[in-house]
């Protein structure tokens, strides 16, 4: 969830949104690179505690192709699609895992 709160697509969308209600903001390319790799570190640093955690291999799998892709249609020429894809599959996959540590809480609860 951090990644696409500081993802510099996602900044970009907010940035849009907010100028259409007279708020304006601007980030310079060193800012953007810098909350760029800071969140893409962030959602691959938590991933990969979840996974040693819990023994299993999808969350870091999940946090590495989806940054991955940020990172590829970022750089590569400003690809878009494949940047928001990648968003898509980091917000996916932290989604997926929160649902199923509630699911495990509920569980070890009842």
């Amino acid at each position: 969830m951090l990644a696409c709160a500081v993802c510099p697509a996602c900044l970009a969308t907010y940035a849009k949104l907010f100028s259409v209600l007279g708020v304006g903001f601007g980030l310079s390319e060193l800012h953007h690179l810098v909350l760029l790799v800071f969140a893409i570190s962030a959602s691959v640093l938590v991933s990969a505690w979840r996974s040693w955690r819990s023994k299993r291999l999808w969350p870091i799998a999940v946090a590495v192709t989806g940054s991955s892709l940020v990172l590829l249609g970022h750089f590569a020429g400003d690809l878009h699609v494949v940047e928001w894809a990648g968003v898509v599959c980091l917000l996916a996959g932290g989604l997926t895992e929160q649902f199923r540590l509630r699911r495990r809480l509920v569980h070890s609860h009842a």
